[in-house]
């Protein structure tokens, strides 16, 4: 089966950074196009804590810095992405629904994962992101394991 649509989702996790490189792999590999995708995942305000207007700003911000974040990572990877269809977004919501409802929309073939995210407290409780996405999406998933590294980082 070729994977000619493959969304990746990262959330700056070094697992997610090498399932992005994954994708970028099978995308090359498949002649595909990558969807690069992070979701903020919105935590519960207190407005107490935030002078009038401070959520937005504090909101800008956030978006500012993951689609920075996107860029460099983008960036990093920028002689393997030559010539391959790549785009980037930023959305937020809870990022398992996000994701699955983005691979519908994209009518995605692919839909990569790294295998351990920035993981809370609700997720060890409730379930990962990659395991909630694995059961609800209608195409596949790759959950990418981490790849093995020497002392020094790098990857063996």
């Amino acid at each position: 089966m070729p994977f000619k649509r493959i969304l990746c989702a990262v959330d700056f996790s070094r697992d997610s950074v090498d399932g992005f490189h994954l994708a970028v792999e099978l995308a090359r590999y498949q002649s595909g196009s990558l969807q690069l995708l992070h979701v903020i995942e919105a935590q519960p305000a207190v407005p107490d804590w935030l002078p009038v207007g401070g959520l937005g700003e504090v909101t800008i911000q956030i978006e500012e810095k993951a689609n920075t974040a996107l860029e460099s990572l983008i960036r990093s990877a920028e002689t393997s992405l030559t010539g391959l269809a790549v785009t980037t977004e930023v959305t937020s919501g809870r990022a398992f629904v996000e994701i699955v409802n983005r691979a519908t929309e994209l009518k995605a073939d692919l839909i990569v994962l790294g295998s351990k995210g920035a993981a809370s407290l609700e997720q060890i409780i409730v379930g990962s992101t990659a395991e909630r996405v694995m059961k609800a999406a209608s195409c596949s998933v790759l959950i990418a394991r981490p790849l093995r590294r020497n002392a020094a980082g790098e990857q063996r």
